[in-house]
């Protein structure tokens, strides 16, 4: 089993100041090889004929016998009779490197080497169709990392090779029996953080459970008001976490641009910004999480739905006239929409599911939702007019429940149907429209399982049953904390 924890770091001021100098020269070094790999990819796809390869360097190279150029940073394009791969070829040519710029022997070996494996991974993920391989600006590099069995833990204590010995805020035990795997140091706008990967292989990965074992079914809509919208009748509310922050935000930015260009105040003005904006991630992170765990307790199959989140957020197309002029596309009010779809971030919310359901032997399986909103988990009648924002009404059977619960419904009568599994199991719970205050709020769920609750409607989880100011139900004894 594979478990991955998260200390926030205590460096002095030394040891700061040597890991922002390694990802500076980390990033150089990044940058650098994948120069020296796009240049022989393209050498591979369109062959330059010829004497020399590029006129700039005049780099000599064979394109009819082996695509390697000669003055590559590659290294030796052939060890012995076997071609070794690109990685083993970039990382053949790091003894070099230290001799011509010495600087870069203060970095641990392994260090440059996770670094190369970096760039390999990134270059495997364009050949699986994931997108072409950037150059690392500064602000999007900020992390490097450890190979196994280099690192060593001591209490509250930590060894990074090179950095040396220093304490973290140790938030949770590390449990034994657990060996240490990769370990990642990220530098955040609140300061330096460590993720240490362990395993245990006494114990076995959590396996999927089988289709004869599913006893319960939930189905997620997913929104914007209402973040999840549950086929058992729930609903978690969306904080809007960025929205609440809004204007603390906007006076933020202003005092920061205010600021002399290049200036000590202006560094600050934006790292306080910046600080914010690591707020929100960790608000909406936490949120999240208690979201995920919430899932697994309720079913055994967990169904989504597969938005395109990407195409929803895109800008509107311009709009020209017969003249080429410029007409209005509503950009404006797109624009509003597209900065809720990210404060949702749907797409995190769902990776953070999959990882817990993984975790806990449950499946997720995610559905395309066309035409769910408009049909009726009760007739099967299809209609436009049958919704109306949030109330859905059946033109043909006048069946009234809840718009977003009610298209929940019908996902997951999709998802049983290539499951190949009975309605029965689906967790559904007619209800008629609820009103806004009576949304379920995950915003303070912890450990201890406390809820905060609307006054209108005590309890709204299917787990629980309120009955004369008592919870039942549940093998644990969550606290109730009333909002008035």
């Amino acid at each position: 089993m594979i478990v991955a924890y998260k200390f926030k770091l205590k460096p002095n001021s030394s040891q700061k100041a040597i890991m922002v100098n390694w990802l500076n020269m980390l990033r150089s070094h990044y940058n650098f090889c994948l120069r020296d790999r796009i240049e022989t990819y393209e050498q591979v796809t369109i062959p330059k004929l010829g004497n020399y390869c590029d006129l700039k360097t005049k780099a000599e190279s064979c394109p009819l016998t082996c695509s390697v150029s000669k003055n590559s940073q590659l290294g030796k394009p052939f060890k012995g009779n076997k071609k070794p791969s690109a990685y083993e070829m970039q990382s053949s040519e790091l003894p070099s490197l230290k001799k011509s710029r010495p600087w870069y022997k203060q970095i641990h070996s392994t260090v440059l080497q996770q670094n190369l494996r970096r760039l390999d991974t990134a270059f495997k993920n364009f050949f699986d169709g994931k997108g072409y391989p950037k150059f690392k600006t500064k602000q999007r590099f900020k992390s490097f990392n450890y190979s196994p069995n280099q690192v060593k833990l001591k209490g509250n204590k930590i060894y990074l090779p090179s950095i040396g010995w220093m304490r973290f805020f140790q938030s949770r035990k590390i449990p034994e029996g657990f060996s240490l795997r990769s370990v990642t140091v990220r530098q955040k706008a609140d300061g330096w953080y460590v993720s240490i990967q362990i395993e245990d292989k006494s114990i076995p990965q959590s396996q999927p459970k089988d289709l004869e074992q599913i006893k319960s079914v939930i189905v997620c809509d997913l929104g914007i008001k209402k973040l999840l919208a549950l086929s058992n009748g729930e609903q978690i509310k969306n904080p809007q976490f960025e929205k609440q922050l809004e204007r603390t935000k906007t006076v933020r930015q202003r005092r920061a641009s205010r600021k002399k260009r290049g200036s000590k105040n202006q560094k600050k003005a934006y790292q306080k910004l910046a600080r914010l904006d690591q707020k929100i991630v960790n608000q909406r992170t936490n949120y999240q999480w208690n979201i995920a765990h919430h899932l697994t307790r309720l079913a055994d199959i967990i169904v989504l739905e597969d938005l395109n989140i990407q195409g929803m957020s895109k800008k509107c197309k311009p709009k020209q006239d017969e003249n080429g002029k410029y007409l209005k596309n509503n950009q404006s009010a797109k624009r509003a929409l597209n900065r809720l779809i990210r404060d949702c971030s749907w797409g995190e919310l769902k990776l953070k599911i999959q990882s817990v359901a993984e975790k806990f032997g449950c499946i997720v399986l995610e559905v395309n939702p066309k035409f769910t909103s408009q049909t009726c988990s009760n007739c099967g009648h299809v209609d436009s007019a049958n919704r109306n924002k949030e109330k859905f009404v059946c033109t043909n059977c006048g069946f009234i429940a809840d718009a977003d619960n009610q298209a929940s419904v019908n996902i997951g009568i999709k998802g049983l149907e290539i499951l190949g599994i009975s309605q029965s199991k689906l967790l559904v719970d007619n209800q008629k429209v609820t009103a806004k205050s009576e949304v379920t709020d995950l915003r303070n769920q912890d450990k201890s399982m406390t809820l905060v609750v609307e006054p209108s409607n005590p309890l709204q989880l299917s787990l629980f049953e309120w009955i004369n100011g008592q919870v039942t139900g549940c093998s644990e004894s969550p606290t109730i904390a009333r909002r008035v």
